[in-house]
């Protein structure tokens, strides 16, 4: 009888081993215990559950490859509503008011660490919202060697550049999860966004200037008391399907940043983006023909500070790149000058209580005549409300010289249980409510190749309320 019953347990523990490897063996280490079973059986019921779970695969669910020692799936998504308030000068009958609800952001993101400091890292926003690459859907997808003389990353990332977008400082990393705001500023978005001009250059606009680009990208090791810096070289074309269009010149970009952390209430960081790469124009010109791959000399800075004191957070940031035109390559172009666009940044985060915190942000830019859009510094906002009779609603898709608003937004964050009964109160769950009010200045013409600006002005009045939940 008790062999029949220790042959039972045996069993048993051998079938339960597939399914649960820690609560066989602490089932066997209690048979061992109660002198159920010897040691040797103990051990022989092991070997046979670790076998049974390797043909049955129940040992690496995640991880196809042996090779790979930890796999991380995170995300998150953003779902958003959205309002926004138009008047122009000069506009016989103001816009109408606009107003939906979107899937702002949906995140995954899969991080493979394949051991000896090589890893994978891949980030899918299906959304369908993200502007700021040729390729929406994809916002990472590199190849990472980490070691004690930094990091080598090859494939497609952010470059550092504009410091509310994207930061080397390890104290104050940048990410969309974690923007104060609702929207990234009017400037971040003119050098960041996807460039979306013509060849013709009679609407500038954005320059593509940082944000995704496919190359490599080297970070130094972090360091909370000290300097940190970076370097990039990587395709000038954001996106990353460039090979075999005429537009594979080469961007570089170079950071460095010192930071002071005093305590975890109080810390400090100051540095500069340097950056030189090409522009690209988005679509073909008409009259006269021009190509879409029209190149376009750029080059700029970007200093910028961070200081966290306490409840309180202060960020600022000076944009400035100098573009060049291409007229010795492309005569007759609606716009033949050089230009030096130029902006800044400035918010304001106070931490009122765990759950609350209050935004403000100042942000201004100077196209220097080379112009901006309404919907390229509001995200969202569309200027085609009529496509029967869009002349009905006179310039309202014009391109201006300078723009400013101001963002005023509170934040909530969620108290969430974590192990030992503590909490977390952080961007894992959070609503944030956002008012802006932006202004645009300076319509643009054009004639004889140089582009002028008059006295008009339009404004919007945009609202948003987004929640976030990541895991």
């Amino acid at each position: 009888m008790n062999n029949t019953l220790k042959s039972m347990l045996i069993a048993a523990a051998a079938l339960t081993a597939v399914s649960s490897f820690a609560q066989d063996k602490a089932t066997l280490d209690l048979l061992v215990k109660k002198g159920l079973i010897t040691a040797e059986e103990r051990a022989k019921t092991l070997d046979e559950s670790s076998q049974a779970r390797a043909v049955s695969g129940v040992g690496r669910v995640f991880p196809k490859e042996d090779a790979t020692k930890r796999l991380t799936i995170s995300g998150y998504f953003q779902a958003q509503y959205q309002s926004f308030n138009y008047k122009q000068d000069g506009l016989a009958t103001d816009m109408p008011n606009q107003s939906q609800f979107l899937m702002r952001r949906l995140y995954v993101e899969l991080l493979a660490d394949i051991g000896e400091g090589i890893s994978g890292n891949i980030v899918l926003d299906t959304s369908g919202n993200t502007t700021s690459s040729s390729t929406s859907w994809l916002d990472r997808a590199i190849v990472s060697h980490s070691s004690d003389i930094g990091t080598f990353d090859v494939g497609y990332k952010k470059v550092t550049w504009g410091y509310e977008e994207s930061t080397l400082s390890s104290l104050f990393k940048a990410s969309s999860s974690k923007l104060f705001t609702v929207e990234r500023g009017i400037t971040n978005r003119y050098w960041n966004e996807a460039e979306n001009g013509n060849a013709n250059r009679s609407d500038g606009r954005r320059l593509g200037f940082g944000a995704h680009h496919l190359g490599l990208h080297y970070s130094s090791v972090i360091n909370p008391q000290g300097f940190e810096y970076g370097v990039s070289v990587v395709n000038s074309a954001q996106g990353r399907v460039t090979e075999g269009n005429g537009s594979n010149d080469l961007g570089y970009y170079a950071n460095v940043v010192w930071n002071n952390k005093v305590s975890d209430n109080e810390k400090y960081a100051v540095g500069v983006n340097y950056g030189k790469t090409k522009y690209f124009a988005a679509t073909a010109g008409t009259s006269p023909a021009v190509p879409a791959s029209t190149l376009a000399d750029m080059e700029g800075y970007n200093p910028f500070v961070q200081v966290q004191y306490f409840n309180w957070t202060v960020s600022g940031e000076y944009l400035s790149t100098k573009v060049t035109s291409s007229k010795d390559a492309v005569a007759n172009t609606n716009d033949d000058d050089d230009h030096k666009p130029t902006g800044y940044n400035a918010t304001v985060a106070y931490k009122i209580n765990d759950n609350w915190e209050g935004v403000a942000r100042y942000t201004s830019l100077n196209t220097d005549n080379r112009g901006v859009k309404i919907s390229d510094g509001e995200r969202g906002f569309s200027t085609k409300t009529n496509a029967a009779a869009p002349a009905a609603f006179g310039n309202s898709d014009a391109a201006w010289n300078r723009s400013d608003a101001i963002y005023l937004g509170l934040n909530y964050y969620f108290s969430i249980p974590v192990a030992g009964g503590a909490t977390v109160n952080g961007p894992n769950a959070k609503i944030q409510l956002g008012l802006e009010r932006a202004n645009f200045n300076g319509k643009i013409s054009y004639s004889g190749g140089h582009a002028s600006h008059n006295s008009d002005e339009a404004h919007v009045d945009a609202l948003r309320v987004q929640a976030q939940v990541a895991f």
